[in-house]
């Protein structure tokens, strides 16, 4: 019953941004997200190779957007800017969002044409990165469907006056885990403003969110104790924050994953600086 009301907030969203019809408050979707629910659940990291200069970009970042909006704190993004449009020229040369760890990514992963993006770097079609906006509510409601193998919960404890960021990610096994698992620790920015081609032309104003910054523990993170059921294990991280990135405005991810397939078993993400209201 959840997941048909899931389909149906997206198709509301989808059918607002095409008309201006009113939704009977009888009809609303009200989200509840994973952390206050109480239940054991699968998250899905959506990872996006993008670009300034990519003029369809912009509309496969709307579509997970929506998709984010439909699932709640579910749904964790990363946002790799990579490749031929992303290069800084131009009116594009006043930043550069690449990371060398973005680069071997857009290598590591192909694909052919833009919007481009993963779901839990899962294969469907024959491919790990899709090209096919409209087929990508279909396959993160697919991942999101999976029995969760465990939970990673990060806490950061960040200090201003030294920019340095303390990350603690807590694993705790919900199955017997198997071997040649990694972790992954990635930090990414919300609200960089900066010009981005668009089906209309340049838009000088445009905000990038979940920009990756950088890999905290490498470009391919780390290998994970095999935990069996009910155990936990504690990993530690140290940052020291770049200048120029807004503290307040970036994240943490973190996600498993399995060596061989680097497909994601699961994720979650922390606020840099906690607000207010958390």
């Amino acid at each position: 019953m959840k997941r048909t009301l899931l389909y149906i907030a997206f198709a509301a969203v989808l059918g607002c941004m095409a008309s201006c019809d009113v939704i009977g408050e009888d009809e609303r979707y009200i989200q509840e997200d994973a952390k206050d629910s109480g239940e054991r659940v699968q998250r899905v990291l959506a990872e996006e190779f993008t670009g300034r200069m990519c003029v369809n970009c912009p509309e496969g970042a709307e579509v997970i957007h929506n998709i984010q909006d439909a699932f709640g704190d579910r749904v964790i993004v990363i946002g790799i800017h990579a490749g031929m449009f992303a290069m800084p020229v131009g009116v594009f040369a006043d930043m550069d969002l690449r990371t060398p760890e973005g680069d071997v990514y857009n290598t590591a992963f192909p694909y052919e044409g833009n919007p481009a993006a993963m779901f839990n770097r899962s294969t469907n079609d024959g491919r790990i990165v899709s090209t096919n906006k409209d087929a990508w509510l279909t396959i993160a409601d697919k991942e999101l469907a999976k029995e969760p193998l465990c939970e990673l919960t990060p806490t950061c404890q960040y200090d201003a006056a030294t920019r340095t960021l303390s990350i603690t990610t807590e694993v705790e096994a919900w199955k017997n885990m198997p071997a040649d698992l990694r972790l992954q620790v990635q930090l990414t920015e919300d609200g960089i403003v900066g010009a981005q081609t668009t089906p209309t032309g340049i838009n000088y104003e445009y905000v990038h969110n979940h920009v990756f910054r950088t890999a905290v523990n490498g470009t391919w993170g780390e290998t994970m104790a095999s935990l069996l059921e009910g155990e936990t294990k504690t990993y530690k991280h140290t940052i020291v924050l770049k200048d120029g990135w807004v503290a307040e405005n970036c994240n943490i991810v973190v996600f498993a994953y399995e060596n061989a397939t680097k497909q994601v078993l699961q994720c979650n993400e922390c606020p840099v600086v906690a607000s207010a209201e958390e």
